[in-house]
């Protein structure tokens, strides 16, 4: 990871990603001693918080999941005593996620994924019924 955020800025970063990137699909890796392991994949970013003061000082939380009682889809997962704060930048210059590292080198990584769209242009095709008959 390069490009890290300065300790002094990640609560304003945390905050203003999670506004620039909100309901945006995600898919949440764990990176550690056992290799990666997929946490989620395909929730909606609700928000990521920096917790600065107390018993989880240091600690980034992500939140993930349907906002609504209509979507009880909904993952918390609390990354602590974060080390380092890593954008994650594609090559076309947009934001592709996140990334976090903690003090025993593990990282969590909050992807963005594409989501498949109908295209906007598509084929004139008509049914026909079963006498052949065009619909």
């Amino acid at each position: 990871m390069s490009g890290f955020i300065e300790r002094n800025q990640w609560e304003s970063f945390l905050e203003e990603f999670s506004q620039r990137n909100h309901s945006r699909a995600t898919r949440l890796e764990v990176v550690g001693e056992i290799g990666a392991q997929e946490e989620e994949r395909y929730l909606p970013l609700i928000g990521l918080s920096l917790d600065p003061k107390g018993t989880e000082a240091g600690s980034v939380e992500i939140i993930l999941g349907g906002e609504t009682a209509r979507d009880p889809r909904h993952v918390e997962h609390l990354v602590e005593n974060v080390q380092r704060v890593a954008p994650l930048i594609g090559p076309d210059g947009l934001e592709e996620g996140v990334a976090f590292e903690d003090a025993e080198g593990a990282k969590t990584i909050l992807l963005f994924e594409k989501l498949s769209q109908i295209p906007e242009k598509t084929a004139d095709i008509r049914h026909a019924d079963s006498k052949g008959a065009q619909r």
